[in-house]
């Protein structure tokens, strides 16, 4: 059933729908580092805004929960210069960034834990300060503030931190470490390192019905334009146990969404109209995913470390870039994924395919694009053409299943557009082999989404869409081995056709008109119940089956018309008998004739005047006879003559009284 819409006033607000007085009334608390203290285990309530003065951590063996319809809020950076230093390479240079004081940002420390699981009538709130949460920043604004980054203690495939000749077996599989991605902890205590494999069992929180907006902080990118940004939400080695359910990310100067390492698991989560990647993913990701919906503008895609390209999802094995890769690339970034919808108004490539990714991405969609819906990248031997590849044919690992995807390109682009292409060093000798790999994997060209054009004007949202399937039961039984924790669903992509879009009434871009689409009737869908609703798409549980029930036999002796459910009570014997009105044996109770009718038994002359009249027939059988009739008149004796005869027998009973 579809969750109930919420006004923009009480959307942005927060106010009397969810129990929290209205942010305006809110007084505020500022909340800093505490000189490397960091905010201890504590609260946050909904009577308050919380701005984050700086980057805030929540350090190691501290939890902080964060409760519904509470507002956070991020400062903007102090003091930013830029610095660009020349490499001793040919790649280019080494850009950083510094500041006085940083943008506001909340980073969980390894070992800390986040609970901010917010209701679909009082979502959490994360944008900057200066937002009034009104709904008037339009979706052009990004990179006003730090985001949300949670370390965690779980493994990932890069090197150790104190040196690249000491690779990640030194320590065993997977115990490698990192820092995260565009945070300084200016207190030296590293509360930014993550990875190690050390707490791979350990939920770094839990995160449902969460918007994050407008944030991202960047500082600077390395010589192989690999940026040190941070993201509206990074996962960073978190452990089993991290959630993610109902998340909305919009608007960030980097990714919406970035994991790194670890077995978090992600469900239902929307990244929209960021400058980089809805979703980037490498250094190990062990999880699962399900039900995630990215949203490109090409006008907003503008990344900060050009001239690199912007995709719905970025697919790694290993952070590369960051030259610290360990090349035996365990454990493997090979989650479990299905239900994937990825939309642009014209981007190059829905997916790019790089440093030897892995894992099982099933039943997903892909809309908008202009030459490809996955391209994958070969410059090198553990790059994302051989982990596509099957193992066995040109060095390939066969270690990545793209499986099952439908993929459209523009209304313009749509002759041209293929399921995959091919970026890298051999085009002609094994380039050409990509678009058969994918299409022995059932991926094809094909249109199932309703309306998945949008149109956006100076950051609003002028028109919205409908990113569902035309319908369901496209997805057989043979992709639907979705691994543990997924749910098998008959159908492509992240919604469910008919069905309400699972954004809709708790997110930011549900109240600014995203989606155009009409969801259909809710009500009773099995065609036997008594209230059946045709035009219903989605049950709501309320079929009824037994005010319709009765006996639907015509022929039974308790048929009841108006019954449409049968319910076994049908019976012959207490209405059987000779039904003809004709018969010696009709019974006039009798509404089921038993072959019993008897027309013999009653048969005779039925005549009163008859010679041979039977008060007993009831059916005359056409025997009765009458006396001839005379016309001789005193021919009392019968022999046709009127003598002295007749007188004579007339005067010899003469006076005799008659009985």
């Amino acid at each position: 059933m579809g969750v109930q819409l919420l006004t923009a006033q009480e959307l942005f607000s927060n106010g009397a729908s969810c129990g929290c007085p209205e942010v305006s009334l809110r007084d505020t608390i500022w909340v800093s580092d505490n000189l490397g203290a960091g905010v201890g285990t504590n609260t946050w309530s909904c009577e308050h805004v919380y701005v984050l003065t700086e980057q805030v951590f929540v350090n190691s063996s501290d939890t902080l929960t964060i409760e519904p319809g509470t507002v956070v809020l991020g400062m903007s950076g102090e003091g930013r210069q830029s610095f660009f230093v020349p490499s001793n390479n040919a790649v280019g240079g080494i850009a950083s960034v510094n500041y006085e004081v940083y943008p506001g940002a909340l980073i969980v420390s390894r070992g800390a834990f986040l609970v901010a699981e917010g209701t679909p009538d009082c979502p959490i709130q994360f944008s900057f300060l200066g937002d009034p949460l009104d709904g008037s920043v339009g979706v052009d604004v990004q990179g006003k503030w730090g985001g949300l980054v949670l370390c965690g203690g779980g493994a990932i495939n890069t090197l150790y931190l104190q040196g690249i000749d000491q690779p990640s077996q030194t320590g065993g599989v997977g115990t490698g470490e990192d820092r995260a991605e565009g945070v300084v902890d200016l207190s030296g205590q590293n509360r930014h390192v993550y990875g190690g494999n050390t707490l791979p069992l350990s939920s770094s929180g839990r995160l449902k019905y969460l918007s994050l907006r407008h944030g991202s902080t960047n500082l600077g990118w390395n010589n192989v334009l690999n940026g040190n940004e941070t993201d509206l939400l990074q996962l960073a080695g978190c452990g089993e146990g991290t959630t993610l359910d109902y998340i909305e990310l919009i608007a960030s100067a980097d990714d919406g969404l970035h994991i790194l390492g670890g077995t978090p698991d992600v469900r239902h989560v929307v990244s929209a109209f960021h400058a980089e990647d809805a979703f980037e993913s490498d250094q190990g990701w062990q999880g699962t995913g399900q039900w995630l919906f990215g949203l490109q503008d090409t006008a907003l895609a503008h990344p900060t470390n050009p001239p690199n390209d912007t995709f719905l999802w970025l697919m790694h094995g290993d952070d590369f870039e960051e030259n610290n890769v360990d090349f035996t690339y365990e454990p493997y970034t090979s989650p479990w994924m299905s239900n994937l919808t990825l939309l642009s108004n014209g981007g190059a490539h829905a997916v790019g395919v790089q440093s030897l990714p892995a894992g099982d991405w099933l039943n997903s969609v892909v809309h908008g694009v202009s030459e490809s819906g996955i391209e994958c990248r070969h410059m090198y031997s553990c790059d994302g053409f051989p982990a596509i590849t099957p193992a066995g044919m040109s060095g390939g690992y066969g270690i990545l299943r793209i499986m099952n995807w439908r993929i459209q390109g523009t209304a313009e682009s749509a002759q041209d557009v293929t399921p995959g292409s091919y970026r890298g060093l051999y085009p002609n000798a094994i380039g050409l082999a990509l678009p058969g790999i994918l299409a022995d994997s059932n991926n094809v060209i094909e249109s199932i989404v309703l309306d998945p054009t949008f149109a956006i004007a100076d950051g609003v949202i002028h028109d919205g869409l409908d990113p569902r399937p035309f319908s369901g039961l496209t997805v057989s039984s043979h992709y639907q081995d979705l691994g543990e924790g997924l749910e098998e669903v008959t159908y492509h992509g992240a919604f469910q056709p008919g069905s309400e879009p699972w954004f809709e009434g708790w997110s930011a871009l549900s109240d600014w008109g995203l989606f155009v689409g009409q969801s259909e009737e809710i009500g009773c869908t099995y065609a036997y119940a008594c209230n059946y609703n045709p035009q219903a798409m989605e049950d709501d549980g309320s079929c009824d089956f037994t005010s319709c029930a009765g006996c639907t036999s015509p022929w039974a002796c308790n048929y009841q018309f108006d019954a449409i459910l049968d319910d076994g009570s049908c019976e012959r014997e207490s209405c059987v008998g000779c039904t003809s009105l004709l018969a010696c044996n009709y019974d006039a109770e009798a509404t089921q004739d038993d072959g019993t009718c008897s027309f013999e038994a009653c048969m005779g002359c039925t005549y009163s005047d008859a010679v041979n009249y039977d008060a007993a027939a009831s059916i005359d059988d056409g025997s009765c006879t009458f006396p001839a009739p005379t016309t001789c008149t005193g021919d009392l004796n019968g022999d046709d003559m009127v003598s002295t005869l007749d007188l004579l027998d007339f005067l010899s009973v003469y006076g005799e009284a008659c009985e």
